[in-house]
């Protein structure tokens, strides 16, 4: 159950953005989305061994809204002026990849859980980033929250997500701890191959 989450998200890593712009409420924009991309999953639950409904459901409803390049230079980190434009969008597919795989894997053991939208609130001018906390309920099982935390693009004027945190731990700060010193020792063309290399049963 936490693997489910955990990979759905990381997002989803995992999720959010496209048409909102900065009048709109970003609970509101993430709730929408979660909905739908949920919705989506009840419908299809009976197919997901597909591999192209798989990928349906995530080039529909997340990939659209993730915040893939953002979140690929969280995880550079401070390495990140030591890298060409060229490095910066190799890295930033690499890690796009990454993520597809990720909500793949994690969609596929869709099992009838039900996601608790969360309370929205009001958002002053000022707020550029958003904790979303969410709650997944499965029968028979103990509750398990999340949070998606959002940005606000003040040049776009979008809300997009960019991290999960689950249990107290940022997958964008786990995922910086692993290829950091990867990017230190090797250069970034090595933390590249390390995403790629990073695939189901490997």
């Amino acid at each position: 159950m936490k693997k489910f989450i955990a990979g759905l998200m990381v997002a989803a890593a995992a999720l959010f953005s496209a048409a909102s712009f900065a009048t709109e409420n970003p609970y509101e924009v993430a709730n929408s989305v979660a909905a739908k991309t949920f919705g989506d999953l009840k419908a299809s639950k009976d197919k997901l061994s597909d591999p192209s409904v798989v990928n349906g459901i995530i080039q529909n409803d997340l990939m659209p809204y993730v915040d893939v390049r953002y979140a690929a230079y969280k995880v550079i980190g401070p390495s990140l002026k030591e890298t060409t434009k060229e490095e910066r969008d190799q890295f930033t597919a690499a890690f796009g990849d990454y993520l597809m795989r990720s909500m793949s894997n994690a969609i596929g053991k869709y099992t009838n859980q039900e996601l608790e939208n969360s309370p929205v609130s009001q958002v002053s001018d000022s707020d550029n980033i958003v904790p979303v906390k969410y709650t997944v309920k499965t029968p028979g099982q103990a509750d398990i929250s999340f949070i998606i935390k959002m940005r606000l693009n003040r040049k776009t004027g979008e809300w997009k997500a960019f991290d999960l945190i689950a249990e107290n731990v940022s997958i964008l700060d786990s995922k910086q701890a692993e290829l950091s010193p990867i990017i230190k020792s090797k250069g970034i063309k090595a933390a590249i191959t390390a995403l790629e290399q990073n695939k189901a049963g490997k």
